[in-house]
């Protein structure tokens, strides 16, 4: 391995790439992607959402209302007090609430007994619409998965005040936009990785490479480093925007970084497979798409599609478990042990992808070297 070797290689490709307009444009799109989502979700969720919780047990459940924008969170001290909040007749002065929930005590211990607690759930429709309602049950059930078995064993009682009314949801949306804005970072792996590698071929300079002073294993490393470190550059700066860097940050970074790894893994291997840019390019587009469309499907969005059979085709996509680990840690739901499966299939693919591609490049390069 020769370190001045593999620095020239890195310098030169990193080069390549920012002074390519294409690839500029590629690295720019997911930041201008994610300012734009960040500027609409102050524009719409201006507004203070008042929220009040009786949770005499400290259950993890409330971490669902964390979906809400510019929320404010107040602690009730009796189950009555919320639901007198709700009840339709305020005194005057009093604090408005747009969401109560009433935490048993003991609620997760009982959930895990296998017993069937009773969590009330109010709602007032004139800040909260049906959509809205769906999805905060659905957190509510996700999470009570997440604690006891597949079948969530509570008794979700739920009671919405002002049905007439009616208001916007993106403000609700944007805590789950965090796994996507991920899987949207992701592409650079993808793109860029396989455009390194076949700019060698197409300009017959891997066979020269071969006969240099340079190994293999100095321009493949050299390639890595620098489409790894524009990875995890984008990444970074695409969830910081986001304010994705909440809850369990270290299993952000974690799935951060594996999924840069993964992304890596997979645009190595499309980019032993093809020759030319135009071919690898027709591939990417619908892996791309495939890749983004697995954030759909996570946290309550994806209890909502649970029924769809898309939802089992779904799960076998690896980039699955990068936006349902992430979703998952923002959260505060699940421990590192909890998460074992999440981690498992990303980390077993990315070995396995990175091994093929490996497997193939080398056979290449002998090839080339034997000419």
């Amino acid at each position: 391995m020769h370190p001045r070797i593999i620095w020239a290689i890195a310098r030169k490709d990193a080069l390549d790439l920012w002074l390519n307009k294409a690839t500029l444009g590629g690295l720019i799109a997911p930041i201008v992607l994610s300012l734009l989502y960040l500027l609409l979700g102050k524009v719409i969720g201006n507004s203070t959402m008042n929220i009040l919780v009786y949770n005499p047990g400290t259950s993890n459940v409330v971490q669902i209302l964390d979906s809400f924008q510019n929320i404010k969170v107040t602690q009730a001290g009796s189950s009555s007090e919320v639901s007198n909040a709700f009840s339709g007749v305020v005194s005057k002065g009093a604090t408005h609430y747009a969401v109560g929930l009433v935490v048993p005590s003991g609620f997760d211990a009982s959930l895990v007994a296998g017993d069937r607690p009773q969590l009330q759930l109010f709602l007032d429709a004139k800040d909260v619409n049906s959509q809205t309602r769906v999805l905060v049950e659905a957190g509510i059930v996700n999470y009570c998965r997440t604690v006891a078995s597949p079948q969530p064993p509570v008794d979700l009682v739920t009671r919405v005040v002002n049905q007439t009314a009616n208001t916007n949801m993106a403000s609700t949306l944007s805590k789950f936009y965090a796994s996507l804005i991920l899987l949207v970072s992701l592409m650079v792996g993808i793109t860029f990785m396989p455009q390194v590698l076949i700019e060698e071929k197409e300009k017959k300079t891997l066979r020269m490479l071969m006969v240099s002073p340079a190994s293999f294993a100095d321009m493949l490393l050299g390639k890595l480093i620098v489409v790894l470190l524009y990875q995890f550059i984008l990444t970074g700066v695409v969830m910081a925007i986001q304010e994705a860097f909440t809850g369990q940050v270290a299993l952000v970074v974690l799935y951060a970084v594996l999924g840069g790894l993964f992304s890596l893994s997979l645009g190595l291997l499309l980019g032993s497979l093809f020759n030319t840019v135009s071919a690898s390019s027709a591939a990417i587009g619908p892996i791309a798409a495939i890749f983004i469309i697995a954030g759909v499907f996570v946290g309550p969005l994806g209890d909502m599609l649970s029924s769809s059979p898309v939802t089992k085709i779904v799960h076998f996509l690896p980039t699955y478990y990068i936006a349902e680990g992430v979703w998952n840690a923002t959260q505060n739901l699940g421990t590192l042990s909890s998460q074992l499966l999440d981690i498992g299939v990303v980390l077993g693919s990315t070995i396995v992808f990175f091994a093929v591609a490996a497997w193939v490049l080398r056979r290449q390069s002998a090839v080339a070297a034997s000419i």
